[in-house]
């Protein structure tokens, strides 16, 4: 070892531990390898350590080593965790992604790091960046972090074609870190690592999973906060955890949610922020930050806070509502007290009996180190992208040398001929590609470039759709493109504390009819596409726990045991379902009910999903399409105009396994889930613009390569049509039977998956209130800087406190020409200001930077108040507030300011981008 790097670590933290000290012998010893550890295990130490000492020991060229991590948030604190190691030992560290500034870019290009640090995405940007490509050629490391966060998603496809590119310049090392997963040899082989390397003892967790049920003193609390009992029993005992233990996490499963229960909370007084991905860059790290010191007690929380972003040390982690995976529930309660041979501690608070029983196996799984595998998918539209990279590259290429690189690539290992033939011939079509087929050559067209760069990322746009209530014919609100590619035409939906119907989706005009429903039974909240799926092992061992608690309750505790739980809640929670028909890992219950059917099955989401698909298809041909179906992780919910026969629908269920597959993608075909994954994927192979809008999209593209991928990428993500098949087997083999039942009321599990999953959600409007109350607040303690567009005084204060003050005059020189600006924007314009008063001229950039703050002067003199909260908004410039200015008031403005600021968060890296361009465009012109 290197003694510089020797001295570095006795001063960071005294010795390597073992896993660091296998890894550093391993990697060393010239072999590619995948750490898989816990959270807290030093793993990124492990990885790094040795390729610093190889880049001290052989002092190797600049770019040495490339660290890819799949989080921009991500790398903020790697930059300052591994800077820190970079100045000790003389190594240059730096960052690259998409909100880079092209200042620092340059600076990279001329003085490049040792170590770069940057996105899957990046690495499709500088492979093709001349001045950076003999840099490349030295990559000896490439170190890729949270592996599980790449294998099972098109980003990862994208990695390692990106690695086969690197792969024909450099000669490097691969090494990958990961959270354990139940396929390890397959992430192993996924990265092309030789050896895997582990910890030599195991991480101790103490998981306790909690049912609790209200008392006379959530009564009163629930008073309070305007809540039901039940629920203010959870908030109380979440609450007490959190006193008990110090600085807490608080895992929700989704953004919206993790909203509603920190207002709560804050309503009753609590020190707690929110953090999640919608939340601008600053808001996070504020929050970040106040956990940090001490400041709050609870960061509220959904999965940006489970990949080792550095907030201390944490006491204990709570889970609200059940983690749904075993993967999930390691990874976030791993984040509390994660040094080695700590034990973690997590607690889990169940919201309904379903949500318990759930928990326990999940938690009993997770002892029992018994984890999800992570399912690798390649792509035909990444490997098209792929193939115009290489021409970006090359410029020529023999027809069939892509199609080998792209086969040394774990996910295209299989890749047919065939296949590939067709995916040119789309990118020959779309005319980004040519063939001379005299000479064999693939060469470039002139619209590669700018198709390359839009789709660099294979996470589609989240585009919101406007909602329109045809009764009052006005524009209620708007909702994100990931929720409406689940609905239908004849679904209910929950937005804003109602519940809507679908009367009609428009893709064109990306604009949903609806009309008032009434119902908030049947609707599905607007959260539920963030919703994490609950895997087939999971529910099916629901559905054995629930079997042998009806048998023999003491057997059936036998199988929770290592787990903290209440015997009494346990039986409380049985006792909620045992005098009803439910399903178990060898039932089936078909439930029917005057308004809807309910299947009851113990498979989880995507096996559920094919099961449904297969139901609704078949009711269809009988009686047209009059149903609606959402599939979940242990039911199936048809709404049906009438009371079904529930032995008929158990006829469908007794079909020929072999079957499924044609079943579902006919119904897939149907389904507006299919038509919005056929929009992207044919954007991602270059077949239609970004900006496309196509009626009907599956009638363009059937029966071609971008159908088939269409259907893949559904099954992969969507629909276990294999799973689904192992169902259809038991019940030919008979070691699955189905039951069913007649009812005019639905039973209590059945309700559990006919209502709203929502439970904070009331009747009225209480919820979005809230939410617009916390919005306007987060507005007022915003930071701005008044200035004076005539004499340049300016002024820093919070928006609150111009609330009750004129801001109609300067103090200084008595202009009505005041401004509101973020500090950056006013800090630019003084000097502009000095050069207008001395009558010199203005370049490009600064007349933009003058005439911005003059309009924000102007909006503040003929709006007010309600100016100053347009522009402290976030992504809110003079222009866009003007034209929302005059468009709404008061509360009306707020939903807009609210809506402009996801809609901006979701774009942003397009903004920054085009900002980007402008200004080397504008240093061009100079």
């Amino acid at each position: 070892m290197h003694p510089l790097l020797r001295k570095a670590i006795k001063e960071r933290f005294g010795k390597l531990n073992r896993l660091q000290q296998d890894a550093f012998r391993e990697i060393s010893s010239g072999k590619s390898v995948l750490i898989l550890a816990p959270t807290g295990s030093g793993k990124t130490e492990a990885a790094v350590l040795p390729v610093f000492n190889e880049i001290l020991e052989g002092n190797l060229k600049p770019i040495s080593a490339l660290y890819i991590a799949p989080l921009k948030a991500l790398n903020r604190d790697l930059l300052e965790r591994l800077q820190w190691w970079g100045q000790k030992l003389g190594i240059s560290v730096e960052v690259r992604h998409g909100d880079t500034s092209a200042y620092r870019k340059a600076k990279q290009v001329k003085n490049p790091p040792r170590m770069l640090i940057i996105t899957p995405e990046t690495l499709g940007v500088i492979l093709t960046v001349k001045s950076l490509r003999k840099y490349l050629e030295n990559v000896k490391f490439v170190i890729v972090d949270e592996i599980a966060e790449l294998v099972d998603n098109k980003r990862g496809a994208q990695l390692l074609l990106g690695l086969e590119r690197l792969a024909e310049i450099a000669d490097f090392r691969r090494i990958g870190m990961t959270a354990t997963v139940g396929n390890e040899e397959e992430v192993r082989e996924w990265l092309k690592a030789e050896s895997i390397v582990k910890p030599n003892w195991k991480k101790q967790y103490r998981f306790h999973v909690l049912y609790p049920s209200s008392t006379e003193e959530d009564e009163k609390l629930a008073r309070e906060l305007n809540l039901s009992p039940e629920i203010a029993s959870r908030l109380r005992l979440l609450w007490r955890i959190v006193e008990e233990h110090g600085k807490a996490l608080i895992f929700t499963n989704t953004r919206q949610f993790a909203e509603i229960l920190a207002h709560r909370l804050k309503t009753w007084g609590k020190p707690v922020e929110v953090h999640h991905g919608s939340l601008s860059r600053d808001a996070r790290i504020n929050a970040e930050k106040a956990l940090k010191e001490g400041r709050i007690k609870a960061l509220i929380c959904t999965s940006s806070m489970e990949l080792g972003i550095d907030i201390g040390d944490v006491d204990v982690v709570i889970q609200y509502m059940s983690p749904r995976q075993v993967n999930r529930l390691v990874q976030r309660v791993g984040r509390a007290k994660h040094r080695i041979g700590e034990i973690s501690e997590g607690y889990i608070i169940a919201t309904n009996v379903e949500d318990y029983l759930q928990s326990l196996i999940i938690a009993k799984r997770a002892l029992d180190e018994r984890f999800e595998a992570v399912e690798p998918i390649g792509g035909l539209d990444v490997l098209a992208h792929f193939i115009v990279g290489m021409l970006i590259e090359y410029k020529k290429l023999p027809r069939e040398r892509p199609y080998e690189i792209a086969k040394q690539a774990y996910v295209y290992r299989d890749l047919s001929w065939s296949d590939y033939l067709d995916v040119l011939k789309v990118l020959e079509d779309a005319r980004l590609i040519g063939y001379d087929g005299e000479k064999n050559l693939l060469y470039l067209r002139r619209g590669a470039f700018q198709y390359y760069y839009e789709n660099l990322s294979t996470i589609p746009d989240e585009v919101s759709w406007r909602v329109f209530d045809t009764k009052t014919g006005h524009v209620i609100g708007r909702l994100d493109e990931s929720f409406i590619m689940d609905l239908e035409e004849g679904m209910d939906f929950v937005m804003s504390g109602k519940s809507w119907t679908v009367l009609k989706i428009d893709d064109e005009a990306r604009l949903l009819k609806v009309r008032e429903s009434k119902n908030l039974e049947s609707a599905i909240p607007s959260w539920e596409g963030e919703m994490i799926p609950v895997p087939f092992g999971v529910a099916f061992e629901v559905g054995r726990l629930k079997r042998e608690l009806s048998f023999d309750f003491e057997k059936a505790k036998g199988l929770l045991e290592g787990l903290e739980f209440s015997e009494e809640e346990l039986r409380r929670a049985f006792e909620e379902i045992r005098e009803e028909i439910f399903s178990t890992d060898r039932d089936i219950v078909v439930e029917s009910t005057p308004k809807a059917l309910i299947i009851h099955a113990d498979f989880g989401n995507r096996t559920n999903e094919a099961l449904g698909r297969l139901v609704h298809s078949l009711l269809i041909l009988r009686y047209g399409r009059v149903f609606s179906v959402r599939s979940q992780g242990h039911a199936i919910v048809l709404k049906t105009p009438f009371q079904l026969n529930p032995e008929e629908v158990k006829r469908y269920l007794y079909q020929d396994p072999e079957s499924l597959e044609f079943i579902v993608a006919r119904a897939l075909r149907d389904s507006h889930a299919y038509r919005w994954r056929m929009l992207n994927v044919a954007k991602r192979f270059g077949a239609l613009r970004r900006d496309a809008k196509i009626r009907r999209v599956e009638r363009l593209f059937e029966g071609t390569i971008i159908e088939k991928e269409t259907l893949n990428e559904l099954y992969h993500d969507k629909v276990d049509v294999g799973k689904g098949k192992l169902v259809l087997e038991m019940l030919e083999r008979g070691s699955l039977r189905v039951k069913t039942v007649l009812r005019k009321e639905p039973s209590k599990l059945a309700r559990l998956n006919m209502t709203v999953g929502g439970e904070f959600l009331l009747s009225g409007t209480l919820e979005r209130d809230e939410i617009l109350g916390l919005f306007r607040k987060r507005l007022l303690d915003h930071e701005v800087v008044l200035v004076c567009t005539n004499c340049g005084w300016s002024a820093r204060t919070k928006v609150a406190r111009l609330q009750n003050i004129e801001l109609r005059q300067c103090p200084r020189c008595g202009s009505k020409m005041l401004a509101v600006a973020h500090p950056i924007d006013a800090e630019e314009f003084l000097p502009v200001l000095e050069k207008v008063r001395r009558g010199k001229p203005l370049e490009r950039k600064e007349e933009r930077t003058y005439r911005k703050l003059l309009k924000a002067a102007d909006l503040v003199d003929s709006y007010g108040f309600e100016a100053v909260l347009a522009l402290a908004s976030y992504g809110t410039g003079p222009d866009t507030a003007a034209r929302l200015l005059a468009q709404y008031r008061g509360e009306a403005l707020l939903v807009a300011l609210m809506e402009r600021e996801r809609e901006f968060i979701r774009t942003r890296r397009f903004w920054v981008d085009k900002r980007e361009k402008e200004n080397s465009e504008s240093k061009g012109a100079l």
